[in-house]
């Protein structure tokens, strides 16, 4: 999506011509480092009137304003890109951590969100011609070409509450053709937590080829006094899943990152690791069998090419 385009939607929302290019500042999501975020500069000079920041998701687009004179001293909130005379801004767009805040080192970490004015849903139409165009990667000055993956394939948002979503859907073409997948997701502790895991071992087992075995690595965690607990669920589990041509094997490290990474090239970025969907309803509910009746919690999913 371009800059004008979302001009000319949010306008049209609004029934007037409220934003203009010359008092706009746009941005799509980027990826820096692993992180999903939107990334702007704004120039200094533009602190001192009103100024207003579109921002684009996958679903739906943000208008945000901020009122002249709100940051005074912009250097003393923000990242200042000298040669430029800017403000050099990246807001998080993930919303398991500092959402809607400014994540650029040597800033502040200003929240946006109380600029929001308000949000707009993107038409269906425009969603189809934005579903597989890649995401743009950001280099830092501190980042070397290694560092960066080579393709961001695209990214899923996941709504609240949203239905007909299921492991399958949102994993099974990224991991088609590996043999060896590392899940890291150091939330794997609770009794429907290990039947998340059982699920996914069972996605995997129909993904694959017949005849052709898959190796699972599991890294998570628990609190001290529940390790041995774990260690049995995770035994118990890794001999279930044997007959599905899965073996799946298991380490308990302290870790925050929740990913998937698998030797066909492809890296998942999990926002809530497996634990997507809600508390099921009901003692009899249909999302007990199926997953696509089950509601989600809000959460973001990246697709990388390494």
């Amino acid at each position: 999506m371009t800059k004008s385009q979302a001009i000319l939607l949010i306008n049209k929302q609004l029934g007037g011509n409220k934003l203009k290019t010359r008092n706009t500042t746009f941005a799509s999501i980027s990826i820096s480092g692993n992180r999903a975020a939107w990334w702007m500069n704004i120039k200094l000079e533009n602190f001192k009137k009103d100024w207003n920041i579109v921002l684009a998701g996958e679903h739906e687009i943000f208008w945000l304003k901020i009122p002249a004179n709100t940051f005074k001293n912009p250097e003393r909130y923000f990242r200042i890109w000298e040669s430029k005379n800017a403000a050099d801004l990246l807001i998080s767009s993930d919303r398991q951590e500092r959402y809607f805040k400014d994540i650029s080192s040597g800033g502040t970490e200003v929240d946006f969100k109380p600029f929001i004015i308000e949000r707009f849903s993107i038409p269906e139409e425009m969603k189809i011609l934005l579903e597989d165009k890649p995401l743009k990667t950001l280099r830092t000055k501190h980042e070397s070409s290694s560092d960066i993956p080579s393709e961001i394939r695209k990214q899923r948002i996941i709504k609240q509450d949203q239905t007909n979503i299921t492991y399958e859907k949102i994993f099974a073409r990224y991991l088609k053709g590996a043999d060896n997948i590392m899940l890291q997701d150091p939330w794997i502790r609770l009794p429907y937590q290990f039947n998340n895991l059982l699920e996914f071992c069972v996605m995997l087992g129909n993904n694959k080829e017949d005849g052709k075995e898959i190796g699972l690595e599991v890294v998570s965690w628990n609190s001290e006094e529940y390790l041995n607990l774990s260690k049995e669920y995770f035994e118990e589990l890794s001999t279930s899943v044997q007959d599905l041509g899965v073996n799946l094997s298991y380490r308990l490290e302290r870790h925050h990152d929740r990913f998937i990474e698998a030797n066909n090239g492809n890296k998942i970025i999990l926002g809530r690791g497996l634990d997507i969907f809600e508390k099921r309803e009901g003692r009899f509910s249909i999302g007990d069998v199926d997953q696509r009746w089950r509601k989600c919690k809000a959460c973001e999913i990246t697709y990388l090419k390494m």
